[in-house]
C-alpha cells in the first residue's frame, strides 16, 4: 500500500513543473525548490526527524534512484529511510 503522503495535494508542485515544461511525476534532485519541497512535505509525517535526518534519506533515495525518479518509489524510498 501506497504511503499516505503520496496523496496529500501534490497540484502547486505540478504546476510549477509543469510551468519549467517538465513531468510532475518524477523528482529531480539537482532542483533545490523540489528537495525543499519534499522537505515540508515529509515534516507533517515525520515531525520528531531534524531537517537534516530528511536530508539525508533524500540524498541517500537520489542516488539509490538511477535515472529518472518517479514520485512515488522515490517518496517510499525517504519515507522507508526514517
Amino acid at each position: 500500500m501506497a504511503h499516505p503522503i503520496l496523496s496529500e495535494d501534490w497540484s502547486d508542485y505540478d504546476q510549477k513543473k509543469i510551468r519549467d515544461k517538465r513531468d510532475g511525476g518524477f523528482v529531480s534532485c539537482e532542483e533545490s525548490w523540489e528537495v525543499e519541497y519534499i522537505l515540508r512535505k515529509v515534516r507533517k509525517y515525520a515531525p520528531r526527524k531534524t531537517d537534516e535526518q530528511i536530508k539525508a534519506a533524500i540524498s541517500h533515495c537520489c542516488l539509490t534512484i538511477k535515472g529518472n525518479k518517479p514520485r512515488g518509489p522515490f517518496m517510499e524510498c525517504v519515507m522507508a529511510r526514517l
